[in-house]
């Protein structure tokens, strides 16, 4: 089952072993242009499988500015 993880402020958003686990409810992410949370699968440790569906909605996201349905922008790192 998806959950979504929480990027640590200030990280690499390409890097699993920047976010944090924070469950199935969606966390709040106001506005845009950074990363702020992925949907994806745990790894088993407390960190996202980041898939080749997940990278490219992080480039579509960022490069739109537009949240995607695995990737969720804020404005602040």
């Amino acid at each position: 089952m998806s959950q979504y993880f929480l990027r640590i402020n200030g990280t690499d958003p390409n890097d699993p072993l920047n976010y944090t686990n924070v469950g199935s409810t969606k966390p709040g992410c106001p506005g845009s242009g950074k990363i702020c949370s992925l949907l994806a699968e745990d790894d088993g440790t407390g960190h996202p499988i980041v898939t080749q569906q997940i990278q490219d909605q992080m480039v579509l996201a960022l490069s739109s500015g537009v949240d995607q349905p695995l990737v969720l922008l804020r404005a602040l790192d």
